[in-house]
């Protein structure tokens, strides 16, 4: 399935439960990135960012670390954008070797180690 931008926020509220946020794109933000940042209702931790950047969608998501060191051997996962390197990844989006089920289950990982 190929995402667009909306389809993934919506994608990924839909299995967290979660809110949208956007922190770094207030009024005064110089930010050129649209952060859409899934947050915990409750808590306000982060489950993931979805973000465009050169044209390619992107979700950075928190995993265990020894997921991460095995996720980033997967063409289209790489150490997280602008997240600690150990726990975070970024997965381009429509250009990756996952399944969207493996995917899915990524998000539910980040949502579970962020409540």
């Amino acid at each position: 399935m190929e995402f667009t931008e909306k389809s993934l926020v919506e994608f990924t509220i839909k299995q967290t439960k979660a809110v949208e946020d956007f922190p770094f794109n207030g009024p005064n933000s110089h930010e050129k990135i649209v952060w859409h940042i899934i947050r915990h209702p409750k808590n306000k931790k982060i489950i993931s960012m979805i973000f465009v950047k050169d044209n390619v969608l992107t979700i950075n998501l928190k995993l265990t670390a020894d997921h991460v060191e095995h996720a980033i051997t997967i063409p289209g996962v790489n150490h997280g954008y602008h997240m600690n390197k150990k726990y975070w990844v970024s997965v381009d989006v429509n250009n990756n070797e996952l399944s969207q089920e493996e995917l899915k289950n990524m998000i539910m990982e980040s949502f579970l180690l962020t409540v």
